[in-house]
Order: structure tokens, then C-alpha cells, then sequence
């Protein structure tokens, strides 16, 4: 006989479902959607993760720190310093600080420890630019030469080969200065590639052995200069014989006196004065000595050749005290030395004490601050440039003197 087990019953709490069994919880399914959701932002943050690990590594490389290389990726500079290895400590504080130009990024790595750039620099790279040299040939000019040494190659001709050049600035440096500049190779070919003068009626224009006067030009203001300050028979423009007036009259003031023994002439007078040159000692020695026909800046009316008055047993104007008060104080009164001593190889003339050219009281004061010749000054911030593109931006002008003054500039 079976005896059949009294099923025991299952005690349940009153909360607790007792007339149905406890339904099983339902697993809740993530849909693709999510997951490829989920996947790629890994992707996405894998690959900026990694790359710009990557870069902050081989900046580290360069030699920037964490700092440089933060304020690097926030002007997007990451690229352009890695493709080219841009690296020097000056170019580095430039980014720290925010002054660095980015438009001259090679320029910035060849500044050594104390040194800097400036506008000019800029403003010196863009018009050498124009001039036909290109970036390696401007790295290796900037790389090893200065300022003053390089402003000649604006006069000059394109140097398709620039090494000579710097060899022979190396091999002055001891002896030239931003006073004085020799060297023992030659540049330049006169009158090889000659141009009209630009805004020929302009006080600043420049009329050298590459920029020449039509034969038929002729200032429309002609004055004849007062025998009180010039020989007889000599004119100026009229703008050239105020300021005649004023710088004679300044000198006579201190006990210095002194008058215009030639002032405008002709293209045909010109053209007279050099044929009798290259009669007497020939062409190379006249071209030293004076000017083409077309290329004489008397042609424009604002020059004059001077000579002291009441200055007994001397021969030479250069030993006059006229002379040391005129070169001292003619920018006061918008002259100039035009052929100064110790410029010869850049002007393409020998040092003449007494030719001195009106360009305008501001202008000349620039110049005179400047240091250069007058060639070398209208090349770096008069000039037009041939190519439009390479004119530096705004903020790099605005630091220069770059800018033509006005034509009748007082």
C-alpha cells in the first residue's frame, strides 16, 4: 500500500502573487543602431586621440614644450611647423607671446639667441621677393647676412647666384658698417636695365642708372633762383627754390655761406657735359663721374651742385665748414647728400660733397634716420612693386616708413 506525501504548501507573503505564476523578466535587446552609435565615437575619439598624441610628440621633438605647443593648437599652427621643422627658441616665445607673423614662419627659425625681427625685416624679405629671390636663396641671404648688407641687392641686379655676394659681405665685415659699404665684386651694370622714372614730377622721384627722364621732360614750375642764392642765369622748380632759399638763408644765420653754382639743366645740356667726360677720360671714368643724358637728377629741378662763399685757402668744397654744416643739417630743410662717402659701389658715383637733391623736409629726415642712400631707400619703401601679390598685409606696412610721401611735401 502506497501512502501518498502530504505536498507541503508554500508559504507566500501577502504582497506576493499567489493565484498565477511569476512571470519571467523579459531581457531587454540594445538595438544595432546604439551600438554602431557606440562605435563610432570610439572611432572618432581614437582618431583625434591618436593623431594629436602623435603631433604633441614630435613637437616635444622639435623642441617646444607643453606650454608653446598648447597655444600652437590654438592657432591651428600644428601642421605648417611639422610638415617644414620650424623650430628656434626666438620662433617659439613669438608663439607663446602671439607676435609671431605667420606669413614669415621660415625667417623666424633663423634668428639667433637675443635677436628678433621687425617690419622692416618683413617688409626687406617681401621686396627682395619681388625682385626675383626665391625662399631658399632669401634663407640663405637673411641666414647670413644683416640688414644694411642686404638693402644694396634691392639697387643691384637679381643675383641668380647669391653665394658670391655673401662671400664678399663676409669677407668686408670688418671693415663695412651701415656708414660705410665696399666690396670687391661687381653688381650691378649701369644702365643694363633701364626704366622710366616713375611719377617723374614727384619731389621723390628717383632718377639713378636704372631710372631715367624722357629728353622732353621739363618741370612746370621753373623759377629762376635770386643771384642772393645762386650764380646767374640758374633755375629750380619752384618747390626746389624755396627750399633753397630757407636752407641759405638758416646757414647765413650761423655765419655759414654758401650758393648753387648749377641747378636744372636740359637733357641736351646733360647730354654735352657726359660726351665731353667720356672724350677726356672715357666712357667707364665718365660713368663715374656723371650722368647719362635722360639719368642726371638736375633734369628734374630739384638738385644743386654747391660751393662755399668767403672761405679762403680751401680747394676742396669736402673741407669747407659749409660742407660740414651743410651734409649735418640739409634734412632740416629737405636736402640730401646725394653721393655720399662710402657709398660708391651703391650709388654707381664717386663721393660728391657738394650735390645735394630736395626730396621733402619729412623724407629726408626718414632717410637721414634710415642710414642708406636714396637708391636704396626709394627700392625698399617707395618703390611700386612689379608684383602686386608680394606687398606685405597692412599690419607689416604700418610699421614701416613704406608710402610715397606727397609731390609737394614740405
Amino acid at each position: 500500500m502506497t501512502v501518498k506525501r502530504k505536498r507541503k504548501r508554500r508559504f507566500r507573503l501577502p504582497w506576493q502573487n499567489t493565484g498565477t505564476q511569476r512571470r519571467r523578466r523579459r531581457r531587454r535587446k540594445v538595438r544595432k543602431e546604439v551600438w554602431y552609435a557606440l562605435a563610432a565615437v570610439l572611432v572618432l575619439a581614437l582618431l583625434i586621440f591618436v593623431p594629436n598624441h602623435i603631433r604633441t610628440k614630435k613637437l616635444k621633438e622639435l623642441g617646444y614644450t607643453k606650454p608653446v605647443i598648447k597655444e600652437i593648437k590654438k592657432q591651428k599652427l600644428s601642421r605648417v611647423l611639422l610638415d617644414n621643422n620650424y623650430y628656434s627658441a626666438y620662433l617659439a616665445d613669438s608663439i607663446m607671446d602671439g607676435t609671431v607673423n605667420t606669413d614669415y614662419l621660415p625667417l623666424y627659425t633663423l634668428v639667433q639667441s637675443g635677436g628678433s625681427l621687425n617690419a622692416d625685416d618683413f617688409l626687406l624679405w617681401n621686396r627682395l621677393e619681388d625682385k626675383g629671390y626665391e625662399e631658399d636663396q632669401l634663407l640663405n641671404l637673411f641666414g647670413h647676412l644683416r640688414f644694411w648688407e642686404m638693402t644694396p641687392l634691392l639697387v643691384f641686379d637679381y643675383q641668380y647666384n647669391e653665394q658670391p655676394y655673401i662671400d664678399d659681405c663676409i669677407a668686408h665685415a670688418d671693415v663695412n658698417s651701415p656708414s660705410s659699404f665696399t666690396l670687391s665684386g661687381s653688381y650691378f651694370v649701369p644702365y643694363g636695365a633701364a626704366r622710366p622714372t616713375v611719377d617723374p614730377h614727384s619731389s621723390s622721384a628717383i632718377v639713378n642708372k636704372t631710372y631715367y627722364l624722357a629728353p622732353d621732360f621739363e618741370p612746370t614750375d621753373l623759377t629762376e633762383l635770386s643771384i642772393y642764392y645762386a650764380a646767374t642765369g640758374r633755375m629750380l622748380s619752384k618747390t626746389g627754390a624755396d627750399a633753397l632759399a630757407e636752407w641759405c638763408n638758416a646757414g647765413r644765420n650761423v655765419g655759414v655761406t654758401f650758393y648753387a653754382t648749377s641747378a636744372y639743366r636740359t637733357y641736351e645740356s646733360q647730354e654735352s657735359i657726359y660726351n665731353s667726360y667720356v672724350q677726356a677720360w672715357g666712357q667707364e671714368e665718365a660713368d663715374s663721374l656723371s650722368a647719362r643724358p635722360g639719368h642726371s637728377e638736375h633734369q628734374t629741378g630739384l638738385v644743386v651742385d654747391i660751393a662755399a662763399t668767403n672761405e679762403d685757402n680751401v680747394s676742396e668744397f669736402k673741407d669747407t665748414l659749409a660742407y660740414r654744416w651743410c651734409s649735418k643739417n640739409s634734412a632740416d630743410y629737405g636736402w640730401i647728400l646725394r653721393y655720399p662717402e662710402g657709398k660708391e659701389i651703391i650709388t654707381g658715383y664717386q663721393f660728391e660733397s657738394w650735390h645735394y637733391r630736395y626730396i621733402g623736409k619729412d623724407l629726408a629726415l626718414k632717410l637721414q634716420e634710415s642710414g642708406l642712400t636714396y637708391d636704396e631707400y626709394y627700392a625698399l619703401y617707395l618703390k611700386p612693386f612689379d608684383d602686386e601679390t608680394l606687398i606685405p598685409k597692412d599690419n607689416v606696412l604700418e610699421g614701416t616708413n613704406y608710402a610715397a610721401p606727397s609731390a609737394e611735401e614740405n
